[in-house]
């Protein structure tokens, strides 16, 4: 947690208030955890009246199905700030009040692993799925403005027979650009997605990957971690005995978890508690880097080489000044030739050794030098940031790859979700 000026947020309101069918109080607190809050406290009163003036109490004579709840939270002033949006839509008659505070303890140290939660306590029940028979122009239309690249395939009956994905439109789908490039308000993208296809009739059980990872509602959270480290997946259809699908759980809902339950206020004069990983242990020091002068070229050739798909972009001082991957080459390019830059990217090809007309699709960046190509607002994190904060950074921020600064800002690596994720259930 952290320490020093914070605010409270108290919600009144009652027991038996509902918001969508659920208990109100408890989607508040599924709201706040979401959130990134670090904990909220829901407290059931004995007795008490609100705007109704209706007497409410917790006495046997008196006994009321209606009693006063209020759920009280103490975070990180942006945070607080964050909720009220949220909060009012959900609770309009509700009476919330907040208060500048000082934190003086922060309670219990982030601890190693994940929290002791199932599946089914963090799982999206939300699920967008396609058929078998479905076409593929369905799948792209589906993607196009989610958060995520990949959907189960379920059957007549509900039951998952197949896992379909971005990769898997590359790979055997005939689309020449990654959907996880995608703009969810360009109209022309997605045209440019159905003309790109070989075959706009292909139906989804041709392209899906059959073999699916899945999991059950009550395998523990970090269990279920690990099997997607191991196997190497992103999101893991959640189903019952029977084979029916019943939600999702993906790899940023982890991360969401982590930033939930657990988030530390870091700074560079903490230590870490106990045996923490940190970002030093788990972090990759070979990253590749250019100049802020450094030629379109010289990036290209890197970012098809970096394990990582990312090249940073130092100042004379080693310090970060951008950063720079795959989709700022895409979004500066002519779309004519997004399909030649893609299969550049892809195939890993440096530029040398490319096609007369590969090279002429790079030629048309808007861009000359990598200051035209990088991001400027870099999230960044210290060589010596437990591996927790930094994950649950990464989700707040959502970064998937942070570069690593020492104490003087200087550059001394890159780490990536994967890497601590597997750190942190070590």
């Amino acid at each position: 947690m952290f320490t020093g000026r914070a605010k409270q947020l108290s919600i009144y309101l009652g027991e038996a208030d509902q918001h969508h069918h659920q208990v109100l109080y408890m989607a508040i607190l599924e709201m706040l955890r979401r959130a990134g809050c670090g904990g909220a406290t829901a407290t059931r009163g004995i007795a008490g009246f609100g705007a109704s003036s209706l007497i409410h109490t917790a006495g046997i004579l008196r006994l009321s199905f209606d009693q006063p709840v209020v759920i009280t939270v103490v975070d990180r002033p942006d945070r607080i700030d964050r909720v009220l949006g949220p909060l009012r839509e959900m609770a309009p008659d509700a009476l919330v009040t907040v208060q500048d505070v000082e934190v003086i303890q922060s309670g219990v140290p982030f601890r190693e692993g994940l929290p002791d939660l199932t599946v089914s306590q963090v799982m999206r029940r939300e699920v967008a799925t396609v058929h078998p028979d479905s076409p593929v122009t369905e799948l792209i239309e589906l993607l196009l403005g989610k958060d995520f690249t990949a959907v189960p395939v379920v059957d007549a009956d509900g039951r998952v027979v197949g896992m379909i994905s971005d990769n898997d439109l590359l790979t055997r789908g005939g689309i020449n650009v990654t959907i996880s490039l995608k703009k969810a308000t360009d109209l022309d993208f997605v045209r440019k997605l159905h003309e790109s296809l070989q075959d706009p009739n292909r139906k989804v059980a041709e392209v899906m990957t059959r073999e699916v990872i899945t999991a059950t509602p009550d395998l523990l959270l970090g269990r279920a971690a690990k099997l997607m480290i191991d196997k190497h997946v992103k999101r893991l259809p959640v189903v019952d005995q029977n084979g029916k699908l019943v939600g999702i759980l993906g790899r940023l809902d982890i991360l969401n978890t982590i930033a939930t339950v657990h988030l530390p206020e870091w700074h560079p004069g903490a230590h870490p508690v106990g045996a923490q990983a940190i970002v030093g242990d788990v972090m990759t020091r070979e990253v590749a880097t250019v100049t802020e002068n450094a030629t379109v070229e010289q990036v290209f050739n890197l970012l098809v080489s970096s394990s990582h798909k990312r090249v940073v972009v130092l100042d004379d001082k080693r310090r970060v000044s951008g950063i720079i991957a795959d989709s700022d080459l895409i979004s500066r390019v002519s779309r004519e030739s997004w399909p030649g830059v893609m299969e550049m990217l892809i195939s890993k090809v440096p530029l040398g050794h490319a096609s007369v007309e590969a090279r002429r699709h790079v030629q048309k960046l808007r861009a000359r030098y990598a200051k035209d190509l990088m991001t400027h607002d870099v999230v960044t994190v210290r060589e010596k940031m437990p591996v927790g904060s930094a994950l649950a950074l990464s989700a707040e921020k959502r970064v998937k790859r942070l570069p690593v600064v020492d104490a003087d800002g200087e550059l001394v690596g890159i780490v990536g979700r994967t890497e601590m994720l597997r750190a942190l259930l070590a």
